[in-house]
């Protein structure tokens, strides 16, 4: 399969409006507080799309349909869990950063602990970030290469040079109302797909329903006391920590709250992405569903292997779907990919810029410099990593991300826990926690079987008892 000269010409013109709008919400920077927090002046639905699209990212786009395709639905109650965690983050966690008048996350960590743990957390939060960066730039470079026949290295490129260039223009401003327009798009994809999948199956929506259930494709939970694979419980535990350390401990996303003008702005916008992520994400797994029913009624269609699963999506799209409808859905898949890369390289930059250059170097006139070369360098650094992956060999994106989220943010997230729940709990309590808590992380990644997503909440369980044991 090739690209059709309609995907090209929707492609450049939608990378040409992003660069257009990173320029005009550039003009007016004046200052680092412009650049990172738009002096809290965006609009609470904004912010909310924001969020939403950030965390939303191609891994999300793609894998969870190729998961849904190769197995059933029990990653869904994941989600479910964002709903009550929004609500404790709103009651208990969002006072206390909202009150500081922060512009970095773990500025909070430095005024409840100290400076070390707030360089550490920013440390490992900057890791996490060219990481993240580098895994969802790969992931839609290798569908296209797979199945329209791009070069992969041009597809990186292109994703990442663009983004870099007008995250750099225009900041947080520009990074938020560009991530409310592909938060559209990718949504009105979704929804085409899905329909479309829906009313084509043999026997339309109740073929489609009677085939997902006779083969147990529409499965939620996984009833077993197995902590090596995606059981209720460990969907239900994972997915709470997880949550908990995206609204937390995670730059890229207390950054678009911390934009709005309001606590109860702020709350509403969390509220907002909450029930964003619980109500799209079903269209997500439909899709995905729709895929295995289609090729399931139509075998001599089907011409990649079950190893290339990651790669459904935008196959099926290129192979079925008209070229017009195509080139929005692909637009779609670098919208998903582009609102989260630029939403990591602009917390990125805020991270170094506020708490390791403007902290440790008091010469304000530079900040705003810093932040842009930081900008550049971290969004660089990430698309080199990406062509690095393109190397490698990794069967599950999704899972390999959430490997790494786990790894590198669980006791990040206990620090945050530990800040607001045990008042008591001091700087060297809270260090020795949270490398108890990374130590246990690493060792369970590599020395046991657990499921991946219960290193992210054994993170933060081992730096909050470690710690309050130490303090006792």
């Amino acid at each position: 399969m090739q690209a059709h000269i309609t995907h090209y010409v929707v492609l450049i013109f939608y990378l040409v409006l992003l660069l257009f709008i990173g320029y005009v919400a550039g003009r007016n920077n004046q200052g680092t507080d412009e650049y990172f927090s738009a002096k809290r002046r965006i609009h609470w639905w904004a912010a909310g799309i924001s969020i939403y699209a950030t965390m939303l990212s191609a891994l999300t786009y793609m894998g969870i349909p190729a998961k849904a395709y190769a197995s059933d639905w029990t990653y869904y109650p994941i989600l479910l869990t964002i709903l009550p965690v929004s609500m404790v983050v709103v009651r208990y966690y969002l006072p206390h950063l909202r009150s500081m008048n922060l512009t970095s996350a773990y500025e909070y960590l430095e005024r409840r602990f100290n400076l070390a743990t707030r360089l550490i957390a920013s440390g490992f939060f900057i890791l996490y970030m060219l990481a993240r960066t580098a895994l969802v730039l790969y992931l839609p470079s290798l569908a296209l290469s797979t199945v329209a026949g791009m070069n992969i290295e041009v597809c990186i490129l292109l994703m990442g040079i663009v983004t870099v260039v007008y995250c750099t223009m225009g900041g947080i401003r520009a990074v938020i109302w560009t991530d409310v327009m592909q938060g559209v798009i990718l949504v009105g994809g979704i929804i085409t797909l899905a329909v479309w999948l829906l009313f084509h199956a043999e026997g339309g929506p109740s073929g489609f329903i009677s085939t997902a259930m006779e083969n147990n494709k529409l499965r939620l939970f996984h009833l077993s006391l197995d902590y090596r694979s995606v059981s209720i419980w460990v969907a239900i535990v994972g997915g709470l920590a997880s949550n908990l350390i995206s609204l937390t401990a995670d730059q890229s996303i207390l950054q678009r709250y911390l934009t709005t003008p309001t606590q109860e702005s702020a709350g509403r916008s969390i509220r907002m992405s909450a029930w964003l992520s619980i109500l799209v994400a079903p269209l997500f797994y439909m899709v995905g569903t729709g895929i295995w029913i289609f090729y399931h009624e139509n075998p001599s269609l089907l011409t990649i292997s079950t190893e290339q699963q990651d790669v459904i999506l935008p196959y099926f799209m290129m192979q079925q779907m008209p070229p017009a409808i195509t080139s929005v859905l692909i637009a779609a898949i670098f919208a998903a990919t582009m609102s989260t890369i630029s939403s990591n390289i602009n917390s990125l930059s805020t991270a170094f810029t506020i708490d390791f250059w403007a902290r440790l170097r008091h010469k304000k006139e530079s900040h705003l410099s810093v932040a842009k070369i930081t900008t550049l360098v971290g969004g660089g650094v990430g698309i080199l990593l990406a062509l690095c992956m393109a190397r490698w060999e990794i069967r599950s994106l999704i899972d390999y991300f959430n490997t790494i989220l786990g790894l590198l943010t669980g006791a990040l997230g206990g620090l945050f826990t530990l800040g607001v729940f045990f008042p008591r709990v001091k700087a060297k309590a809270a260090l020795i926690g949270f490398c108890v808590g990374n130590t246990l992380v690493c060792w369970m990644a590599y020395a046991t079987d657990a499921n991946f997503f219960l290193y992210g909440a054994t993170g933060i369980i081992a730096t909050v008892v470690s710690a309050v044991m130490v303090q006792r």
